[in-house]
């Protein structure tokens, strides 16, 4: 076991001397805390500041993907709202290209190719 010194004028000095080395560690210590705290501070601002910015980049991308979207919509919705004008076009020139198909097999060269031409050509305009 250790032995407790008897209190002495040197032994009080060593305890003293302890004591304030003790305190000096301590402030130390302390000081390396709030230093670490400041230093993670700073850390996890900058951090915050990339996510802001990843996060707002991220933002525009939707942003233009839903704009994208929006115009595939639109293409499509349009695509299907003039399909059947199209598709009434698409009869209408099939009709005119067999009337005149019939018209130059049976008044190919005649006064009958003009009378009938004149007709389509009064019908279609």
């Amino acid at each position: 076991m250790k032995e407790v010194e008897a209190p002495s004028l040197d032994n009080h000095e060593k305890r003293i001397y302890k004591l304030e080395q003790s305190n000096e560690d301590i402030q130390k210590n302390i000081k390396e805390l709030k230093d670490s705290v400041l230093i993670n501070q700073a850390q996890s601002a900058e951090r915050s500041k990339i996510m802001m910015s990843q996060n707002e980049s991220l933002m525009k991308q939707n942003e233009r993907l839903s704009e994208q979207m929006g115009s595939v919509f639109n293409t499509v919705t349009t695509t299907r709202e003039k399909e059947a004008e199209r598709s009434s076009e698409m009869k209408k020139l099939s009709t005119d290209t067999r009337m005149k198909l019939l018209a130059m097999v049976f008044g190919g060269g005649s006064a009958g190719y003009l009378v009938i031409q004149t007709i389509l050509n009064l019908l279609g305009k």
